[in-house]
Formats: structure tokens, C-alpha cells, sequence
């Protein structure tokens, strides 16, 4: 597989990442703001849905194809300030997802399938969506390092 292949994998993946959270951050505000109590829950069940099915592949792809890339290049080395940042970057939205938005998606669930739990189920779409945010701000620096690759 040519570096040119690797490459398009990484991006097209980065593209899923990325653009599949704007979406579910989208539908997590239209469910959060629906006067039907079963919408949040229906989010419940797409997060899971869709972050098993095409978030997750995702972001093993970029990390993968990306290490690939730099190991095949010989101009590109692990110790450059913007692989460096890129690994750091990829290592916050990681732990954002796998150990704080994993929890809530779960406890979001469990919440919508107890019918008194409404206030709880506002507060956890409401911590996930701040939570995504996050990840998404991390991978719009990480997005600006791929661009400019600072220090090399």
C-alpha cells in the first residue's frame, strides 16, 4: 500500500471523526431541546449506535494510518514538535471519549430507560455535549497541526 493511500485512509477517517461528531452534537441539541421526553432517549440509543459503528473505526484508523505515515517517511520522526502534538492531541481526545463520554453515553442510557429520570437525562446530554465540544476543539488544533506541522 503507497504512503499516498495510507494518507487518503487517514484523512477520510479524521473526515468521519470529525464530521460525525458535528452531527451528533447537532442531534444531541435537537434532542435536548424537544419537549418530547423520548427524544434524548432516542439519542441514547443513536450515540451508541453510531460511535460503536463508525466513531470508534474511525479513530483507530487515524491513529493507525498516522503512525504508519510517519514511520514510512523518512523525513518525519516521532521526536518532531508537530508529531509530538498530533500524539498528544490524539491522546486527550481519546481519553475525553473513552473515560469521560463513554461514562455519560452509558448513564445516559441506563437514565432513559428509567421513566422518572428526565432532569437526569437534561444534565447528561447536557455533560456530553460540553464533553464532545471538547474533543471536537482538540481535533481542530490537531487539524491545524496536521496543516502547518510546526517545527518542521
Amino acid at each position: 500500500m503507497t504512503i499516498d493511500w495510507i494518507h487518503l485512509v487517514h484523512v477520510v477517517a479524521a473526515m468521519v471523526w470529525v464530521g460525525g461528531g458535528v452531527v451528533l452534537m447537532l442531534v444531541g441539541r435537537r434532542a435536548q431541546s424537544s419537549p418530547d421526553p423520548k427524544a434524548i432517549g432516542e439519542f441514547a440509543r443513536t450515540l451508541r449506535y453510531v460511535g460503536l459503528r463508525a466513531l470508534m473505526p474511525a479513530v483507530i484508523l487515524v491513529l493507525v494510518s498516522g503512525v504508519w505515515m510517519v514511520a514510512a517517511n523518512a523525513a518525519w520522526k516521532f521526536t518532531q514538535v508537530w508529531v509530538l502534538l498530533a500524539l498528544g492531541l490524539f491522546g486527550i481526545a481519546f481519553l475525553i471519549g473513552a473515560v469521560y463520554l463513554s461514562g455519560v453515553g452509558i448513564q445516559l442510557a441506563r437514565a432513559a430507560e428509567a421513566s422518572d429520570a428526565d432532569g437526569a437525562l437534561v444534565r447528561l446530554i447536557s455533560r456530553w455535549l460540553v464533553g464532545y465540544g471538547l474533543v471536537l476543539v482538540t481535533l481542530l488544533v490537531a487539524a491545524w497541526d496536521m496543516v502547518f506541522k510546526p517545527g518542521l
